[in-house]
């Protein structure tokens, strides 16, 4: 990994991850998952493999967990952002990117991670915003 990817991370676990734990979130970076009554929010970090951005995915399913193409049923603590795909039957995405206003990036340098992982947070009420209003899919 690179400096400037390990300053990002680094960054992530002191700012972000917190308010996830405050939010009832579990798991270990880059997964977390936050099971619910009705369903399951889930919510993945990632980089670009040209380095310098983040992007940080979201997704939710089942509080029962998700049964994937093959017909493997996957427990909520299992699932993972990248699991879940497709498109719903309304034609909305299963998945999706936060950080809307940034076109779903996050970009970084060595000396700006906090100030990043800071917009993250910021970005986090887009992500409940989409958890409670997105179609839940798999009562379809």
């Amino acid at each position: 990994m690179s400096i400037k990817r390990d300053a990002m991370i680094k960054s992530l676990k002191k700012v972000v991850i917190p308010v996830l734990r405050e939010r009832g979130f579990k798991g270990s970076y880059p997964h977390f998952y936050r099971k619910l009554e009705n369903q399951t929010d889930l919510i993945m970090f990632q980089f670009s493999m040209w380095g310098g951005v983040l992007y940080v995915e979201i997704s939710k399913c089942s509080s029962e967990g998700y049964i994937n193409y093959s017909g493997k049923h996957i427990l909520p603590n299992k699932v993972r952002v990248y699991d879940i795909g497709g498109l719903g039957d309304d034609g909305l995405p299963h998945r999706t990117r936060i950080g809307k206003e940034i076109n779903g990036t996050f970009e970084f340098k060595e000396h700006n991670t906090e100030e990043v992982s800071r917009k993250v947070v910021n970005s986090l009420e887009e992500a409940e915003e989409w958890w409670s209003s997105h179609p839940n899919w798999w009562n379809n």
